[in-house]
């Protein structure tokens, strides 16, 4: 009987324990009767940050000799404020490499504008002695009216090589000469400009014997610097024969490289005449 006692004690409790809860939530919604009863509700909601999504890839740059080149570059970018947010004036893509100037575009055109998507077309102007390399790489910004920048530099480029030499002498010439003088310095030197983008280091000379009908001046009294006014240390010539002039030379790429090669005569005791070699001399520069 007390256990049975007990049992329904409990389930009182249970019951009273219900019905309080139940009352509780009936008197809360009886203070709401007639009353406004809704919850403001204020939040700020910061600036969205764009995106680049993508920049053009497999894009290679093939220089032009002693000029410059354009190439184009488009990227796309996302803003969730919506495209108007982005400011097209601060659109812009730069071709960089350690070790080399930076090119920047010179001018960045939105190219389609959608919703919250945006893509921009952008010039970037190259010199003919920017190095030949598969590790460019691109890197382009823009900001939205917040100031908040976008980023993307994740693709590279290639630029192609360019092998360009100008000579600007096709005549070595000496006005006048006197027999059995040594060290008589054309004219003019041999002038060559870098118009590419390659380091030469390397050059050859083949020269070729003066005539004036059976009279000669052989090859081999001919000689090569790269300074004027030499009288001794030039490098001399064989009749026929491809010359290694490499420890005077240097042409390196860059902006106006040029390299001159002074050419002497020691003239022998011949007769006087106009000589003229009876070739072309052959200049062979490698990278």
């Amino acid at each position: 009987m007390n256990k049975k006692a007990r049992s329904v004690l409990g389930t009182v409790l249970v019951v009273a324990t219900f019905i309080s809860l139940m009352m509780y939530f009936v008197v809360a919604d009886t203070e709401c009767t007639g009353q406004d009863c809704s919850v403001s509700t204020s939040l700020s909601v910061g600036n969205s940050v764009p995106n680049i999504t993508n920049v053009e890839g497999g894009l290679d740059v093939t220089l032009t000799e002693e000029s410059s080149v354009t190439k184009n570059v488009t990227f796309n970018v996302t803003d969730n404020n919506g495209f108007a947010d982005l400011n097209d004036s601060t659109a812009q893509c730069i071709g960089f490499k350690t070790g080399e100037a930076n090119r920047t575009s010179s001018s960045c055109t939105p190219l389609t504008q959608s919703g919250n998507n945006a893509s921009y077309d952008c010039a970037v102007d190259f010199q003919y002695f920017d190095a030949a390399a598969a590790d460019w790489t691109w890197n382009c910004t823009i900001s939205d009216n917040s100031a908040a920048s976008a980023t993307n530099d994740t693709v590279s480029f290639t630029i192609n090589s360019l092998n360009f030499v100008d000579v600007n002498v096709t005549t070595v010439s000496w006005a006048v000469v006197n027999p059995s003088t040594d060290d008589e310095e054309a004219d003019a030197p041999i002038n060559l400009d870098n118009g590419g983008n390659q380091n030469y280091e390397t050059a050859f000379v083949t020269a070729y014997n003066a005539t004036d009908g059976s009279n000669v001046i052989p090859a081999s009294v001919f000689s090569l610097n790269n300074l004027t006014g030499q009288t001794a240390g030039q490098t001399y010539m064989v009749e026929n024969v491809s010359t290694n002039i490499t420890s005077f030379f240097t042409l390196p790429r860059g902006n106006a490289a040029n390299e001159d090669i002074f050419v002497y005569v020691d003239t022998p005791a011949v007769p006087t005449g106009s000589y003229t070699s009876t070739n072309n001399w052959i200049i062979e520069i490698t990278a």
